[in-house]
């Protein structure tokens, strides 16, 4: 039996020291920004009480967020068959950006999802928000595509291109 020499053992905490934890989220807006912001609310429509669809930024700029499909997943646990939809939203600086955006089908249950039709589509986009505009990030969920984008609150009007993929037919 091999036994961990003291080399190895300070070899390998000093791997896990630089290691960034995949469960690590940022805010979508940097620690060291001090400029206005423009707030982007992700969007979570409720088909059933077993599925929802939802649209939302993943990243900014390489910095991981709290999803709102996750925070609707933590929101549901423990209620059984039933999801609980929450919406994040966040803040992004006035800049220009590059941000990560996702449609996906959420169901209450992995046997739902695997006994029903799902989408998932990710891509990411450039940004740039505009001061006092609100936005939100929105998108469709059919039979025959999968589409995600960001629009302006306000007009409805798209301010990124679509992120298209195949839809729910099979």
């Amino acid at each position: 039996m091999k036994r961990f020499t003291p080399f190895a053992a300070m070899a390998l905490l000093a791997g896990c020291t630089s290691f960034k934890s995949f469960t690590a989220f940022e805010p979508a807006t940097p620690a060291d920004y001090t400029g206005p912001t423009a707030n982007v609310a992700d969007q979570v429509m409720v088909i059933s009480a077993q599925r929802l669809h939802v649209f939302e930024i993943t990243q900014v700029d390489g910095r991981r967020l709290a999803s709102s499909s996750m925070a609707s997943k933590r929101a549901g646990e423990g209620s059984g068959m039933t999801l609980t939809p929450v919406a994040l939203t966040n803040e992004l600086p006035l800049r220009p950006a590059q941000v990560k955006l996702q449609a996906t089908t959420q169901y209450a249950s992995p046997m739902l999802a695997m006994a029903n039709t799902s989408c998932r589509t990710v891509g990411e986009v450039s940004f740039t928000p505009t001061e006092g505009k609100r936005y939100i990030v929105t998108g469709q969920i059919a039979a025959k595509a999968c589409e995600v984008w960001i629009e302006d609150a306000a007009t409805g009007q798209p301010v990124t291109e679509k992120i298209s993929g195949p839809g729910t037919e099979r």
